[in-house]
């Protein structure tokens, strides 16, 4: 009986392994280059002020199960400026925006900030937002899906 108790409790604990989320993630930047008047995005290496960067974060789950309300939170590097309406996802996802370091995050029309001339609450501007977060509804055990946003160096 404690033989079988034992061999049972392998056996379950097998299949739990294999029943479960794993979720990577992969973050590349890359920055626009003209080469022979065509525009190509390459890995980002020295970036001038002016320069526009890609940020690509890539999701794989790696595990059996789906994974669910991935939330993918991104700080603006600093001297970057985020540039409107660049944040996408490959697949069904919900973004919000932060003014206030990730502290909270709503959507643009929702987003303000105190204007530092006239001291007078207005809606934010792109260029203000300090974090982006993605958050993915659904991904499929063996599946993978992106997130990006592009910012310029100041």
């Amino acid at each position: 009986m404690k033989k079988l108790l034992t061999s049972l409790t392998i056996v379950l604990s097998i299949m739990t392994i294999n029943a479960y989320a794993e979720v990577t993630i992969k973050s590349q930047s890359y920055q626009k280059v003209i080469k022979k008047k065509k525009a190509k995005w390459v890995k980002a290496g020295k970036v001038v002020p002016g320069s526009t960067i890609l940020y690509i974060n890539t999701l794989k789950n790696k595990g059996a199960e789906t994974a669910q309300n991935l939330a993918i939170v991104n700080a603006i590097p600093a001297h970057m400026e985020y540039k409107k309406g660049s944040a996408k996802c490959k697949s069904k996802c919900n973004i919000t925006y932060s003014v206030d370091g990730g502290k909270t995050f709503n959507k643009p029309k929702k987003l303000f900030v105190k204007d530092k001339r006239t001291k007078k609450v207005r809606r934010a501007k792109a260029s203000e937002y300090t974090t982006i977060k993605w958050v993915i509804a659904k991904l499929k055990g063996g599946k993978k899906t992106t997130v990006e946003y592009k910012a310029k160096l100041q």
